[in-house]
């Protein structure tokens, strides 16, 4: 293996400090480089002097003299490294923001392992607990980022993705939330509510957690075909004392959705009385047509005899026949 494929960077205090404002001055840091690109960093002292040579080596797997130095060390084999290089390398140090920090962390170690107990047993104790291992994002040798497999964006709590429910119920509806007696009524599509139109009751009700909207039971609601008025009252003890009061005040206007989870409403403006007068005036009224009147010999019979019995100063009382399907009763008074 050529010696040129491992690499030890040193930055003097002087460098550090350029790049943070609260290096301390006896502190340096060097960069141990490998061939693929991986890179860890060990804070030492400047009075340490050989000693992190023999550290760099342990970190790098090679015996001293066998990967380069840079600045250059005499009797240690050096190459030479761009400017540009040099800057991209510093600039990947700056992105460290804990480095001042563990900086000073070092220095006041050093100094107190230096007064209890031998040099060299103290730096070698030091290897273990400083060195930290980082990967940089770019190579001193090839600059060119390695492609990574993008991986999928994270999808926030209570969506899912279009794929999953494409084929799902969904339906959406306008409705109107009011209060009374019975408790709080929600009218779904109030403009297709008729005689035949019944409130189904709902026992079960769920809050979002900022109570903007609530959700009642899929089940409560039936086969809905969802063309149909539908009409859903709820007793006062399901709801919060703080919503209540707020649906109490005057109708709010609902927006709908049903699912096969469920019926999701969420309360919005207030309804105001003119509206309620536009909206009932705006449905659709059912418009009775009359019935035709067919003559037919039952009834020229009957008209006949009604007839006669003017004639005759007779009181016939009668039931109308156009509303009357057959058979006829007649009550007549002589």
């Amino acid at each position: 293996m050529k010696s040129a494929e491992k690499l030890a960077y040193f930055f003097d205090a002087s460098d550090l400090g350029s790049v943070f404002a609260d290096w301390p001055e006896e502190i340096g840091l060097v960069l141990c480089m490998d061939e693929e690109g991986g890179c860890e960093m060990l804070l030492h002292h400047r009075d340490e002097g050989r000693e992190i040579i023999r550290r760099v080596a342990g970190v790098l797997g090679r015996p001293v003299g066998e990967f380069a130095v840079v600045p250059q060390v005499e009797g240690l084999p050096t190459r030479r490294v761009l400017f540009s290089d040099e800057q991209k390398l510093l600039k990947l140090v700056a992105a460290e923001k804990d480095l001042p920090e563990m900086a000073a962390d070092h220095l006041i170690n050093f100094r107190f392992d230096r007064e209890r107990r031998a040099r060299k047993k103290a730096e070698q104790a030091l290897v273990e607990a400083e060195v930290q291992r980082w990967r940089p994002r770019l190579h001193l040798f090839d600059v060119r980022p390695k492609l990574k497999k993008r991986a999928e964006p994270a999808i926030a709590g209570g969506y899912v993705r279009a794929n999953e429910v494409r084929d799902k119920e969904c339906r959406f509806a306008d409705g109107v939330l009011s209060h009374g007696k019975r408790g709080v009524r929600l009218v779904i599509a109030p403009e297709k509510v008729t005689a035949r139109t019944h409130a189904v009751k709902v026992t079960e009700l769920a809050f979002r957690d900022d109570f903007s909207r609530f959700v009642i039971p899929r089940e409560a609601v039936g086969p809905w075909p969802g063309e149909e008025a539908l009409v859903l009252d709820m007793t006062d003890d399901l709801f919060p004392d703080a919503l209540l009061h707020r649906l109490t005040d005057r109708p709010r206007r609902a927006e709908v959705t049903v699912t096969a989870h469920g019926v999701f409403v969420a309360p919005m403006q207030v309804v105001e009385a003119d509206a309620l007068v536009e909206d009932a005036a705006a449905a659709p009224v059912p418009v009775k047509r009359p019935r035709r009147w067919r003559l037919t010999p039952l009834r020229v019979a009957l008209v006949a005899l009604t007839g006669m019995g003017l004639m005759t100063g007779s009181v016939m009382r009668a039931v109308d026949v156009s509303e009357v399907s057959p058979p006829l009763i007649l009550w007549a008074d002589r």
